[in-house]
């Protein structure tokens, strides 16, 4: 009698292990290069859903059988790295006097909009912003150009790069900008730019980054929305065949991805000890190989001063944080924050402060 009694509770033991041994390897899958393995790279992705599902446990098992709520929670310890990584909780930071404001931003042509720069809201929040430092990616060359007179009353110091009219690095700059080098990688349509910045007597590295996005055309977003829709829809066989296509054309950015992250990678180690700044869209997640790689040497802002998910990302039912900003160790970061209000491009912007010890 007892035994059947108990088989429900074994039962429920075993789910709560395969979903912490999951949740486990989306997690670990971060330190897999994705050029190398590409078949693993795409189940960080399914992190935050495993993670969720645990959490779930925990409060089923203290609930129903308290002791056991060990189980999820050790599981949760084992990936804690990740878990801070995704959804930080930290205390406030208001940056002190002196600090400089950095902002990062995908504004996606600015929005995509076809009116005179002077009504567009995405320029004009950048313009409003009063962030010190601006980077941004997917900038539109006609509207930077009609408007750089505007711009320079601000921003007196700006470079934008250009490969198309679309596909360009954009840095506003209070400070002077010395020099522009660019980080060197495969690509076609993305790009990593350094910017040595002279403030006051310090040089600020900033490193301006758009690294290979997944390039999912809007019937493969549908189809990404369907799956999750309809996970348990008769038609399996339809929506394996969506599975299949989706992870093949995520595993082959990532591995494109993978070999521009240790070229980024690599140009910080390089000028490891110096001030540096990395801004930009990774179309990668805080539980990637691209960010595990990045920080390595450096610090994530948001992980460390934000709170939350922090999503940046916000169209076709996908919901991630694929924008950051990270700062080398001898420089302190406050305040990170996604600003939702501005929705007209596919990503939020993010900024942060940012202050060290002058010489």
């Amino acid at each position: 009698m007892r035994l059947l009694k108990a088989i429900p509770i074994i039962m429920f033991v075993v789910v709560n292990l395969l979903v912490i041994v999951a949740m486990n390897f989306c997690a670990y899958t971060a330190y897999v290069p994705p050029q190398q393995h590409p078949e693993v790279s795409y189940w960080g992705l399914m992190f935050p859903i495993f993670v969720a599902v645990n959490a779930g446990f925990v409060l089923f098992w203290l609930v129903f059988k308290w002791k056991l709520a060990v189980l999820p929670l050790v599981g949760m310890l084992l990936c804690a790295d990740s878990i801070r990584a995704y959804m930080p909780l930290n205390l406030p930071s208001p940056p002190p006097e002196g600090s400089i404001k950095v902002l990062s931003y995908n504004v996606m042509s600015f929005g995509q909009s076809l009116q005179p720069w002077e009504e567009n809201d995405v320029l004009g929040y950048v313009l409003s912003s009063g962030a010190d430092i601006v980077c941004m990616q997917e900038g539109n060359k006609a509207i930077i150009d009609s408007a750089m007179d505007s711009i320079l009353s601000i921003y007196p110091y700006s470079d934008y790069q250009c490969d198309g009219q679309f596909h360009n690095a954009c840095c506003f700059s209070k400070f002077p900008i010395l020099s522009v080098k660019q980080i060197g990688y495969p690509a076609e349509t993305n790009f990593t730019y350094a910017y040595e910045i002279l403030v006051e007597s310090d040089t600020l590295l900033v490193i301006n980054s758009h690294l290979e996005s997944y390039k999912l055309s809007s019937e493969d977003k549908d189809d990404y929305k369907s799956i999750i829709k309809n996970y348990n829809h008769p038609n399996i066989n339809h929506s394996e065949t969506k599975y299949l296509n989706l992870v093949e054309k995520i595993s082959h950015s990532d591995s494109i991805r993978g070999i521009q992250v240790d070229s980024v990678a690599a140009f910080v180690q390089r000028n490891e000890g110096r001030r540096m700044v990395l801004c930009g869209d990774f179309n990668a997640t805080p539980v990637s190989y691209s960010h595990h790689q990045l920080t390595r040497g450096l610090n994530d802002a948001y992980t460390r001063t934000g709170n939350g998910p922090g999503i940046s990302y916000h169209r076709s039912g996908m919901y991630f944080r694929l924008d950051h900003i990270l700062t080398s160790p001898n420089i302190t970061a406050y305040g990170a924050k996604v600003d939702t209000s501005i929705k007209e491009s596919d990503h939020y912007p993010l900024f942060c402060f940012v202050k060290w010890e002058q010489k």
